[in-house]
């Protein structure tokens, strides 16, 4: 039996870094970026010191957050050594209680860190692998006849929209897309476009709260609110907002909510959750199905029974929410936001430079997408990439570990390929 107390002891770990916990039973109340040396309170220097704790080398302004973040030390250094320590150790798995794998086991109390960041219970929440996981599982999950919509955007991200395509047709339902502005101007003017595509038909609603491509924050609790006042299942593609935005689903009044780890959360890639509604769990059938397969007790158990996985990536997602919290979702997303804002502000002032993502302040956070009028968007990232600035197309993500020096280095890249 592995012992708690002596989980990594025969194992040598950065000097920076705390020991991790204990492998077997291992009920995820503590991890080492509790224990971190965090910069203080008002201390003019918080975010370079924030910055010093990722892996990310000096020289590198990386913002691709958008596709995947980059993980804290701490949060490699746990899944790193728990993988080691789980092939060194192996043979002493005896079946007796330990937990050496996941995709089997109810993990309470991470559901609760999870739950506690989005305003859910832990039985609403169901640890899953990414979003396109969340979205198919409820795509598959719901009854539909012929004839019945569901309605989205024509900017969903592949993983946000292909499932329903596939429930289309196979049910003879009806998937319909409203055609959003580039950018849009307001909230209210998304408001109105959904009012007039919904039908007697429609009973699905399935829309991004942050559209991949261009960042545009979507008016997500007025569009539920419209929704179930007509009777219709909603469900919100959080991919982009979790550790991005704020997220309480009880607010947003969503019936599901899905998202994935790897991006704003800084977790291992193989982590994603869902939220689904108490009220409507039991209306969502199992997809992927283990012994706990009708367990409407824990439906979010029920439904993140996936076979054998990887627990050391969960350990790593544990590591990142402590991380996200000690830091604090609030002040992470205003940072966000900061950086945000600083970027498109010098955008605005290069001639020859078109802002894509909504500028309004309700419908905009950590991601911008532009052009330059007659450079391409390969010509702009290379020239980007030359002065060590990691973007992706036209698509720049900021977060915590970006600074306004590097969004500086940006803009003058930018006036020069403007010719301003």
């Amino acid at each position: 039996m592995v012992s708690r107390r002596g989980f990594l002891r025969s194992l040598s770990l950065s000097a920076a870094l705390p020991a991790i916990p204990a492998l077997g039973q291992w009920n995820f109340e503590k991890t080492s970026a509790l224990t971190l040396d965090f910069p203080r309170e008002g201390d003019p220097a918080y975010w370079k010191k924030i910055r010093k704790m990722f892996l990310l080398p000096e020289n590198k302004a990386f913002f691709n957050t958008g596709t995947l973040g980059a993980q804290p030390a701490v949060v490699y250094e746990t899944v790193s050594q728990h993988m080691r320590k789980v092939a060194a150790d192996i043979a002493d798995w005896d079946y007796k209680g330990d937990d050496w794998i996941s995709g089997y086991q109810p993990f309470t109390v991470l559901r609760g860190k999870l739950a506690a960041l989005v305003n859910a219970s832990a039985e609403e929440i169901s640890l899953i692998e990414n979003a396109t996981t969340g979205m198919d599982i409820v795509a598959n999950g719901l009854d539909l006849n012929t004839g019945d919509e569901i309605l989205g955007t024509d900017q969903e991200h592949p993983g946000g929209r292909h499932g329903w395509d596939v429930k289309a047709k196979r049910y003879q339902a009806v998937y319909r897309q409203v055609a959003m502005p580039r950018p849009p101007r307001n909230p209210e003017e998304i408001v109105v476009l959904f009012l007039n595509a919904f039908t007697s038909r429609t009973k699905v609603l399935a829309v991004p709260h942050i559209i991949s491509s261009t960042g545009t924050v979507l008016p997500v609790k007025e569009l539920c609110a419209e929704a179930s006042r007509r009777g219709i299942f909603t469900i919100i593609d959080g991919a982009q907002a979790l550790g991005h935005v704020r997220v309480d689903v009880k607010d947003i009044g969503c019936d599901a909510y899905y998202s994935s780890m790897h991006k704003w959360l800084c977790a291992p890639a193989g982590n994603g959750v869902l939220y689904l509604r108490k009220a409507q769990a039991k209306n969502v059938w199992t997809t992927l199905a283990s012994s706990q397969w009708n367990n409407h007790n824990d439906e979010g158990y029920r439904l993140q029974q996936r076979g054998t996985g990887n627990l050391s990536l969960l350990m790593g997602l544990d590591a990142a929410i402590d991380f996200h919290n000690k830091i604090g979702p609030e002040r992470v997303a205003r940072r966000i936001k900061e950086l945000g804002d600083y970027l498109r502000a010098g955008l605005q002032k290069i001639p020859k430079v078109k802002i894509n993502t909504p500028v309004h302040p309700a419908m905009c956070a950590g991601i911008t997408n532009y052009q330059i009028e007659g450079v391409g968007g390969t010509a702009m990232q290379d020239a980007l990439w030359a002065k060590g600035i990691r973007i992706r197309g036209n698509r720049q993500s900021t977060h915590i570990y970006n600074s306004e020096a590097e969004l500086g280095a940006t803009l003058s890249v930018i006036r020069q390929l403007a010719g301003s």
